[in-house]
């Protein structure tokens, strides 16, 4: 069993904190230190109208340097940790200007435990609607396109690596279950 014997910060952002860990296996130090990602948690949803349209955005990304297709999501903010429910309403309004009174719970999973010590929360909101009366608005700097999909169009799209963010692609095939994702 693994347990932390020592954690030092190498950098601290709003975002995130990257961590060096000095780790003891059965109370034995282990040769090397691990390096571990801590974040918030993050929520994922895929947003559905009355129409049977798939609601996802496009922007820009630092990572690939790319615009990407996506669902919606974002990082859980610390007053909505015990209920990442909140969290998925609000990223949903704010990056589509949608809500929904039919959200339905997904699951939560690691996004990659080798780095991450954090969960993300995946959503399907169904018969989602413009805000009447919006209370979230994106970010400002966020610069985020909506895209209305058919539904049955999105599985296609995954395999074909226009929906190309994993985490986007995860969410639309746990939803499957519940939505025909496929033409």
């Amino acid at each position: 069993m693994w347990t932390i014997a020592e954690q030092t910060s190498l950098l601290k952002t709003p975002i995130l904190e990257v961590q060096k860990l000095s780790i003891l296996e059965d109370g034995v130090a282990l040769s090397h230190p691990y390096y571990r990602i801590h974040c918030p948690d993050w929520v994922n949803i895929l947003p559905i109208t009355a129409n049977n349209e798939a609601l996802l955005i496009r922007q820009e990304r630092a990572g690939s340097m790319t615009q990407i297709l996506e669902t919606p999501g974002g990082m859980v903010d610390a007053h909505e940790a015990k209920d990442p429910t909140a969290s998925a309403l609000r990223e949903l309004e704010e990056e589509t200007a949608y809500t929904t009174q039919k959200l339905l719970f997904l699951g939560s999973l690691n996004p990659n435990p080798a780095l991450h010590d954090n969960r993300i929360h995946f959503f399907l909101a169904l018969a989602c609607q413009l805000a009447q009366n919006r209370k979230h608005f994106p970010d400002t700097e966020e610069r985020i396109e909506i895209v209305k999909v058919k539904v049955e169009d999105l599985e296609d799209m995954v395999r074909l690596g226009r929906i190309d963010h994993s985490l986007s692609a995860l969410c639309i095939f746990l939803a499957g279950k519940y939505i025909k994702i496929r033409s």
